[in-house]
């Protein structure tokens, strides 16, 4: 608009703000890789940090990426590694191997030296050597591949994201797609997927809000609400997706539908985003540019199909309400349940869990134990109705239709069993106070793990109330949760 010139302080003041999270965006990475493989932050970030320094971007002069040079006799590839995805994660998972092996062999107290000495010594020249040249190139061929497929038939790519990604989202695919997109607009400055995602969004809300109308339950009414202001205002679909998608099936149909329809209307157009956002009212400058009315003209789409779909199938409330089936097939009549405490420890509302997933009540009402013993009991009589092969968690649904899943321990998918021994195989009929799963609660919390066990009614819209009794510690086998029709 001319107001700002480009030659002004205030210009490159604002430049410098707007970008340095895409410049240190290899840091910042680093920073998170490290706190989910568990390994020194400040090394990790020092690790990625080198490959920014002005020292190692000026060894490629003004040839750019390829230029080799040596570390000790050994071929290094420079690259420069500014805004790039791919090359931090694959440093740190990899440095999280090298630091375990350090710890294994070094003394405790010569660690503090020579831990991050060693893992910046192998490292650094390890990532710049192989990881680095290989992220790039493969955050490159990923962005090329998908711009490709949207330049070639954006009709066909726009319906295929904008229908599947709710999909992806049940099963977190979509993290693995989200690197790709920072890419493109670190490399491009624009963005033909943030679109489509967010046309999957609205297309959720519409089905959402089709549940709302259809609905005679005043919790479940109340509860769409909510759901469609977190899409609204924070782009985030999982409470409609597990609350209202996955509970009644159908709507999820219609959201599917919705954003299937929509996202082609947008991928045709080849809609923009500038800014990687969650596709929600709040962020629409995201997507100002000449392709905006295109957008906005796509989100209705998506958002009355749904809609519309939803309205017409129905949610089959009557059904989803009374009866359940069980793992063999039986239906039963779901009825008032008391679940006792499976495992010795301290007992608090799920609200309080660390954990965000369970602690917003997405996946269900339920509570959070601080367990003192390693030993998971049976909350009642019933059935295994799932056994996870890591032995991490179960689930297992009373006689009187309660579905309940227990967690045990934040993260310790990544052990693949170890510490964990299960005592009964998925389909197993059991009875309260049998011991369903043992586990070494001391080496857990050694290696660093959050031990803390979720205990989630995971049909909780089925009732009319999930009640936690109790809120201390306590021993297994007393009352501590009460579900009501």
């Amino acid at each position: 608009m001319g107001w700002l010139s480009d030659k002004s302080g205030t210009y490159h003041i604002l430049t410098a703000a707007s970008t340095a999270v895409f410049y240190f965006l290899p840091v910042l990475l680093a920073v998170t890789s490290a706190e989910k493989f568990k390994v020194n932050k400040y090394v990790a970030a020092a690790i990625m940090g080198a490959l920014i320094m002005p020292e190692f971007t000026q060894i490629m002069g003004s040839h750019g990426n390829g230029v080799i040079t040596h570390f000790f006799g050994i071929p290094i590839v420079t690259m420069a590694y500014t805004s790039t995805v791919i090359p931090a994660i694959l440093a740190i998972w990899c440095l999280s191997y090298v630091e375990h092996s350090l710890k294994k062999y070094i003394p405790e107290s010569l660690q503090l030296l020579f831990v991050p000495l060693l893992s910046l010594f192998i490292m650094v020249p390890l990532t710049a050597g192989a990881f680095g040249p290989f992220g790039v190139y493969l955050g490159e061929w990923l962005s090329d591949g998908i711009n490709f497929l949207m330049n070639s038939n954006g009709w066909l790519a726009g319906a295929i994201v904008g229908g599947a990604w709710n999909l992806f989202v049940i099963f977190g695919l979509q993290w693995a797609v989200n690197p790709v997109i920072i890419q493109n607009i670190s490399k491009s400055g624009y963005d033909f997927i943030v679109p489509l995602t967010a046309a999957a969004n609205f297309g959720m809300a519409g089905a959402t809000l089709g549940t709302f109308f259809r609905t005679k339950d005043k919790k479940m009414k109340a509860y769409t609400i909510s759901a469609l202001l977190s899409i609204f205002f924070a782009g985030i679909t999982e409470p409609a997706i597990y609350g209202v998608g996955i509970k009644y099936k159908k709507p999820l149909i219609g959201a599917v539908i919705g954003g299937a329809v929509g996202g082609a209307f947008i991928g045709g157009l080849h809609v923009k985003a500038f800014a990687f956002v969650f596709g929600g009212l709040t962020t629409l400058p995201a997507f100002v540019g000449s392709t905006f009315v295109s957008y906005v003209i796509g989100l209705i789409i998506c958002f009355a199909v749904a809609l519309f779909v939803t309205l017409i199938i129905g949610i089959d409330e009557a059904a989803s309400s009374k009866v359940q089936t069980d793992q063999v097939g039986n239906t039963k009549q779901i009825s008032n349940d008391t679940v006792l405490q499976p495992l010795d420890g301290y007992v608090a509302d799920i609200a309080e869990a660390s954990d965000p997933a369970f602690a917003s009540g997405s996946m269900g009402q339920g509570m959070v134990i601080s367990p003192t013993a390693g030993k998971v009991y049976a909350p009642f009589d019933g059935t295994v109705s799932m056994l996870f092969e890591t032995k991490h968690a179960l689930g297992i649904t009373s006689n009187n239709g309660t579905e309940l899943l227990i967690h045990i321990g934040i993260d310790t998918v990544k052990l693949n069993g170890e510490y964990f021994l299960a005592k009964v195989r998925q389909g197993d009929i059991v009875k309260a106070g049998q011991l369903l799963i043992q586990f070494d609660l001391e080496a857990l919390k050694k290696a660093g793990y959050d031990m803390s066990t979720f205990v989630i009614v995971t049909n909780s819209n089925e009732y009319h109330d999930v009640n936690l009794i109790t809120a201390d510690t306590g021993d297994h086998g007393r009352e501590v949760l009460q579900t009501i029709i």
